[in-house]
């Protein structure tokens, strides 16, 4: 029994730890897409856009990282597009 005890803690440290790894590298690739006259407003919605993706999977307190963003003018509109890495 007494060498039951010291195998059952480290096996439950173990999965504990291991668990913890797994949340903690818990990440997605959030993206979003908008359009406008202005470059500006088109950003703007692009950003929002993947904003609300990131916080659809993550809830409030999901962490977004660096935005990577690119815009640019098709036939009658600007459009952008939004990514970034968003953590749980």
């Amino acid at each position: 029994m007494k060498k039951l005890i010291p195998i059952a803690l480290v096996a439950g440290l173990s999965l504990a730890f291991a668990g913890s790894v797994v949340a903690a590298t818990h990440c997605i690739r959030a993206g979003g897409w908008g359009t406008g006259l202005l470059e500006n407003f088109a950003s703007f919605m692009a950003n929002a856009a993947m904003k609300n993706q990131a916080k659809a999977w993550g809830g409030d307190n999901v962490k977004i990282s660096k935005i990577s963003e690119k815009c640019e003018w098709k036939t009658l509109a600007f459009e952008c597009t939004a990514f970034a890495r968003a953590c749980k």
